[in-house]
């Protein structure tokens, strides 16, 4: 009976931990307490929830690093634990999430031709997440899929258009996630569309949108043909244009911003790369 008692009180808590990620600058202590938690985590649900947090911290203690087999190395560790996450719980998509990270890092140390290698995979994992799984508010996905599309000489830059605004749209309210922002800026101010080539796009997508069922990802490369107001257009998207579009993005990074209470350390670099290209534009 005593057993049966405690043994709720034994399940991990992350609220600490998360904390500390989110305001580290050296992510070393965060992958300590994270390896001393694991062998507390019940298998399934639990160690994966664990297993993803250190494959998260695997991605940016790599990022530190300047030497590309160390980056690798780590890189490497990072797919591992998402791996073994995905084997403990199938239905975590921040196991896919991570592994797609861990593994699109890697293959940027490599030439072109093992970038291409590794699509099909990192592709598969945002599917699992946004079509199988159906977790359409994963911000971080509709970021990677439109990542994927815009550098993919083969697929639709409208499409990674489209992801990146759902990628924005869907960013948490406690997350300022300013490099969302400015990732859906640059893609816009790069493409350079008129408010009169966006309307006949948004009206072409109206109906499919509206129609498409079987699969999220299909059904949101036509997102600017939602009802969906976006919440840093004053009106429809059809009626600005790219670089009108830009620009209110930047300016909304910024009001995250300032309606952030306690702002992290990458917070404050998100910010600072915002208002530099805000500059560099004038």
């Amino acid at each position: 009976m005593w057993k049966l008692f405690i043994l709720p009180l034994l399940a991990l808590q992350f609220t600490s931990v998360d904390r500390e990620f989110r305001y580290a600058t050296d992510y070393e202590p965060c992958r300590t307490h994270l390896e001393q938690m694991l062998p507390q985590a019940a298998p399934g649900p639990e160690r994966a929830q664990v297993l993803w947090r250190l494959s998260r911290v695997m991605v940016l203690l790599a990022d530190q690093k300047t030497d590309k087999a160390e980056k690798r190395a780590i890189y490497d560790q990072g797919i591992r634990y998402a791996e073994e996450g995905i084997r403990e719980d199938p239905d975590n998509e921040q196991c896919y999430m991570w592994h797609c990270a861990n593994l699109g890092r890697k293959c940027m140390t490599h030439g072109l031709a093992d970038q291409a290698k590794s699509v099909p995979t990192m592709q598969k994992d945002m599917v699992t997440i946004l079509d199988k799984l159906g977790r359409t508010r994963c911000s971080e996905a509709w970021q990677g899929m439109a990542e994927l599309y815009w550098r993919h000489p083969l697929k639709s830059k409208e499409s990674a258009v489209n992801f990146a605004r759902r990628a924005v749209y869907t960013i948490p309210s406690d997350d300022p996630r300013l490099s969302t922002c400015l990732f859906l800026a640059q893609l816009l101010e790069e493409r350079g569309w008129s408010a009169e080539k966006r309307a006949a796009q948004a009206a072409a997508h109206e109906q499919k949108f509206k129609t498409i069922t079987k699969s999220n990802i299909d059904k949101y490369a036509c997102y600017d043909g939602s009802s969906d107001r976006m919440p840093w257009l004053k009106g429809a998207i059809g009626e600005v244009s790219d670089h009108e579009e830009a620009e209110a993005l930047a300016q909304y990074a910024l009001a995250r911003y300032q309606a952030c209470k306690e702002p992290s350390p990458m917070d404050k670099n998100d910010l600072r790369d915002v208002q530099k290209w805000i500059k560099n534009k004038k």
